[in-house]
């Protein structure tokens, strides 16, 4: 029974595994709606369309956009779509509805079907006859209708009649008729795969029965018609058909496949007049234009396959039944991907003679043999660690693991045995001997066998290594493996890479940079004035190899990769920055080949005195299963790769000629939205300032690119003063809050093979400024301030006129009222008065008291004279203008009255109040007030004082008030009317008018305690 058990081990082991080209896979759980894809369609701005069971979804690269019934489709099995010329895309499905998708607005639309009897009938095609006129094949009795589709108008169509049949595509009797024969789902199988054709109204390429140079037998055993622009193929199970406007062409099943027995089961179009899928009993394969065989896809064997499609980038995808969507790339095509059991991360490698041998993250080891199938070793009680470096020599092999355990192996057995005894030199204490313990001490030198963080091979016997703490020989002696501890008098401490060159030299790096140790005198050569000189040479290294030349190529731990002659760098600026994980030299072909976590770089035509180079580049395009590489080799001009997702294999001439895509990638903006709202895409905006929130959500339409791309804008404003593109990680830009302006935004793009994408027009974007911002509004708002300005001046001076006029004329009448003042003061009767008492005293002889009266009196005409020349005059003068003029009136009226003249120490001298101003006031106290007092009891008491802004004139009378003088006037029969105190006011006003003198008088009545009056008082306030 173990021996059967070893058998079919070893019968598995050294089967081939599996290599296909890196398949990216699509299914529900990224977004499509169905796992069963009828077929694949690229819209005209290079979306990818998919039509499902179970709806639509629209691709970019990135995200799957769903479409059911639920976003307004009239049904969700959608078998088929293409585009007309006026960028609609039509569907087809089991529904008399017609629908279709408006690019230009993103949209759908629906059309209903008006007949009733042809309500249970689906759409077999499209035709386009005119911009907007589409007509429509029915499957009931092939029935046409004909859509307007701007007037969402559908009528029926009388087509030519053929026989019984009306079809608007076929013009050849026999040609219909023989079709017809076999059966409609041939049919629409047909006219259906030609969908894009029909569409397009481009006649079909079909033969003449009537010249009998046509095999009408195929139609016996039809399996399917193509009809495509130029020619029509006809597919039987053992040969194609080719009729074309060139003639006829017959390819044969024998010429296509070397499989016998292997009869033709489909052939399918791809969307592209360049392949053809075709699909046999025992192999699928792709056909150029021309029919030749290109490349065999024996991965279609795990899939029921219901179409193929070419975009545009000539990317191939793979509509499954349940299995969903399987994408290949056209350039990944000639490559291979293994994957293996329990992780498929490939971490080591080394080739020795034809063979190569290599370790995955789970410690497994494979053998690739010379023929490239791969063989699986079976290892008793293994090490379940990520294989970390191998060392091969003629006689064993060394297996380090990350950790504490290495193994070694007889190289024989690594390069022809599927089964292999483990050497593992530390298992118990003091076993380091292959057959037989020996002790771990050599030379009086305790050697530590474990946790080696590099290996390589000094010569055919002997394997060096280092671990954290020495550097090691490891020498097979007399049937025993040793150990011998070398440059013991070097400190190069925690060595991770290491390369055996020539001249005896190694060598090696740590986190400090490159160095290089002698065999010969057991030295360093630590470079350190070139580190100096080159700060690239003192950072950490990851891996190297050297050349034959004994120059080293390293690569660093985030710094990129550079050569190192022991001189000056040749550094491959490209790479600057980037994790190298494995680089390796491949003599036959003179190139670098270089592992990063960004795919594959490889560098050729190498010229190290004008350190010029060239540099390419494998990636996602080419089939890698991830960017990712831990490690890689070149044998028999193939490049092996591992990754972490398996291991790759490419030819290197492939590699070297790679042809650069020749399409540039779609590069649209899907949406602009302003303040949140969609709007309809354009190269030009006009908003208003409140519309300032922007949006722009963009794609580059790069499939092999797998979201490797690289976008790019800049906003340019109205100086354009900011020119610089900036990098941005997301599909959208936001502008928020944007000022009033113009904005023009551009917008660029570059694929993962660094080509750049279409351009787009930029697009214009004018914010409109606020009306308060606008020019027009600061013209109109210049002209009403300098009208403002014209008119306060125009205002201005006729208001320094009228005011000049007016203040002219107040002084005019100031004049007037100083005269009337002072008539008012020398009025009749106080004169006649004056004179009679002056006669009565000459008359009587009294000629001292006639002298003094008329000196009085002609002292008080003085006062009265020159009083009214100033309009001003001092508070004393004042006083004793008051002191003359209350005498004599104390004297007419034969001493009814006694008067006291009062002014407070604070008044000062010079202080001038207006003149004439106090005199009515005391002329009315006395004649209206104090003339009527009974028993000479009649006093008059004027008052001055200085209060804080004003003098206060205070006139106080105990006569008989206000109520009864004004009563005594009404019963008196006198002529004259004193006008004294009508003038004052005026004069008052005029001050204030015209010397800006604020005079205010305040006349308050006396009462005693019963009611009875006891004079007036008047308080006159003179503003200082």
């Amino acid at each position: 029974m173990k021996q059967l058990l070893l058998f079919i081990f070893l019968l598995i082991s050294s089967l081939s595994f599996a290599q296909y080209p890196f398949l990216r896979s699509y299914t529900v759980d990224n977004g499509l709606p169905s796992s069963n894809v009828y077929r694949a369609y690229q819209d005209s701005k290079g979306f990818l369309w998919f039509c499902t069971d179970k709806g639509l979804a629209r691709f970019d690269g990135y995200h799957f956009e769903s479409f059911t019934t639920k976003n307004g489709l009239p049904n969700n099995d959608v078998w088929q779509c293409a585009e007309d010329n006026q960028k609609r895309i039509w569907f087809l499905t089991y529904s008399s509805v017609f629908f279709y998708f408006d690019t230009n607005d993103n949209k759908f639309y629906t059309i209903p079907n008006p007949y009733p009897d042809l309500q249970d009938s689906h759409i077999w095609c499209y035709v386009q006859t005119a911009p907007n006129t589409v007509q429509v094949i029915l499957s009931k009795g092939l029935e046409v209708l004909e859509i307007d589709v701007k007037k969402k108008v559908v009528k029926r169509f009388m087509p030519r009649k053929i026989g019984n049949q009306s079809y608007p595509f076929i013009n050849n009797k026999t040609h219909l008729s023989v079709i017809m024969s076999v059966g409609s789902p041939f049919t629409l199988r047909a006219y259906s795969e030609g969908l894009a054709h029909n569409l397009k109204n481009i006649p079909h390429v079909l033969p003449r029965f009537d010249k009998g140079n046509f095999p009408t037998e195929i139609f016996d055993k039809l399996i399917t018609i193509l009809f495509e622009d130029d020619k029509t193929i006809y597919a039987t199970a053992d040969k194609l058909v080719v009729y074309s406007k060139e003639g006829l062409k017959q390819i044969h099943i024998s010429n296509l496949s070397p499989l016998k027995n292997n009869p033709i089961t489909l052939l399918l179009s791809t969307g592209s007049l360049k392949y053809k899928l075709c699909v046999t009993e025992k192999e699928s394969f792709l056909l150029d234009e021309n029919f030749n065989r290109l490349r065999q896809f024996d991965f279609l064997n795990k899939y029921v396959l219901n179409t193929i499609y070419v975009d545009s980038e000539e990317n191939f995808w793979f509509c499954t039944k349940d299995k969903g969507l399987l994408f290949l790339s056209k350039q990944a095509m000639y490559s291979a991907t293994y994957n293996f059991q329990g992780g498929n991360s490939v971490v080591a490698m080394q080739q020795f003679e034809n063979k190569i041998i290599f370790g995955t993250g789970k410690g497994d080891l494979y053998r690739i043999n010379q023929d490239e199938s791969i063989t699986r070793f079976l290892i008793k009680d293994p090490i379940h660690l990520p294989v970390r470096d191998i060392a091969i020599t003629k006689e064993k092999a060394m297996i380090a693991y990350f950790g504490m355990d290495y193994t070694m192996y007889s190289t024989k057995a690594l390069m022809t045995k599927t089964r292999l005894s483990i050497n593992k030199i530390i298992k118990k204490n003091g076993q380091s001997d292959l057959h037989e313990p020996i002790n771990r001490k050599y030379d009086g030198e305790s050697v530590h066998w474990i946790d080696f963080k590099t290996i390589d091979t000094l010569d055919a016997k002997t394997i060096i290594g280092y671990n954290a703490l020495m550097m090691v020989k490891l020498f097979e002696s007399k049937k025993h493996y040793q150990a011998r501890k070398i440059f013991t008098k070097v400190n190069i401490p925690k060595i991770v890479a290491m390369h055996v060159g020539s001249n005896h030299k190694i060598w090696v790096g740590n986190s400090k940079g490159i160095y290089q140790l002698s065999m010969i005198d057991s030295t360093a050569e630590l470079f350190d004035k070139q580190k100096i000189q080159y700060p690239l040479l003192s950072r950490a290294v990851k891996c190297l190899v050297s050349d034959k030349n004994g120059r080293a190529w390293v690569g660093t731990n985030g710094f990129g990769l550079y050569a190192f002659d022991g001189v000056s760098p040749l550094v491959v600026s490209e790479l600057a920055y980037e994790n190298i994980n494995a680089v390796f030299l491949d003599n036959k072909t003179q190139t670098v080949w270089v592992g990063t976590n960004k795919g594959v770089f490889v560098l050729s035509n190498i010229d190290f005195k004008t350190k010029r180079y060239q540099l390419k580049k494998l990636s996602v395009i080419q089939g890698l299963p991830t960017h990712e590489v831990y490690c890689l080799t070149v044998q028999n001009d193939i490049v092996w790769i591992g990754t972490a997702n398996g291991l790759f294999k490419l030819g290197v001439k492939y590699v070297l000629n790679m042809p650069v895509p020749k399409a540039q990638v779609p590069l649209v903006i899907r949406r602009v939205k302003v303040n949140n709202q969609d709007t309809l895409v354009t190269t030009h905006y006009e908003l208003e300032h409140t519309q300032n929130n922007l949006t722009i959500e963009f794609v580059a339409l790069s499939y092999m690119s797998n979201k490797n791309i690289r976008y790019q804008y800049r906003l340019l404003g109205s100086n354009q003063s900011d020119t610089h593109w900036r990098e941005v990680e997301e599909l959208q830009l936001s502008f928020p809050f944007l000022p009033p302006g113009t904005y023009i935004f551009d917008l660029r793009a570059y694929d993962v093979t660094g080509k750049i994408t279409q351009k787009i027009n930029p697009i214009r974007f004018h914010i409109k400024a606020p009306f308060w911002q606008e020019s027009w509004f600061w013209v109109v708002i210049a002209i009403l301030i300098v009208a403002i300005i014209l008119f306060s001046v125009y205002a201005r001076i006729q208001f320094i006129q009228r005011v000049e006029g007016e203040r002219t004329e107040a002084n005019k009448k100031f004049a007037q009222l100083e005269l009337q003042a002072l008539q008012a003061q020398m009025n009749p009767h106080f004169v006649f008065n004056a004179l009679s008492s002056i006669q009565y005293y000459i008359l009587n002889n009294d000629i001292e008291a006639a002298n003094d009266y008329l000196s009085r009196f002609s002292r008080l005409m003085r006062l009265f004279l020159e009083s009214s020349r100033n309009k001003y005059i001092s508070v004393h003068e004042e006083s004793e203008l008051l002191d003359y003029y209350i005498t004599l009136e104390q004297l007419r009226f034969k001493n009814r009255f006694t008067f006291q003249i009062s002014i407070e120490d604070d008044v000062p001298h010079e202080l001038e109040i207006p003149a004439m101003l106090i005199q009515p006031f005391v002329e009315n106290a006395i004649n209206h007030g104090l003339v009527y007092s009974k028993n000479n009891e009649g006093h008059l008491r004027i008052h001055f004082c200085l209060k804080e802004d004003y003098v206060l004139c205070t006139i106080e009378d105990n006569g008989i008030g206000r109520a009864k003088a004004a009563e005594l006037k009404q019963k008196s029969l006198k002529s004259y009317q004193s006008q004294a105190t009508q003038i004052t006011a005026e004069r008052i006003q005029s001050l204030k008018y015209i010397e800006e003198t604020k005079v205010e008088v305040n006349i308050i009545d006396k009462f005693n305690e019963i009611g009875e009056s006891q004079g007036t008082k008047v308080e006159i306030l003179i503003y200082l």
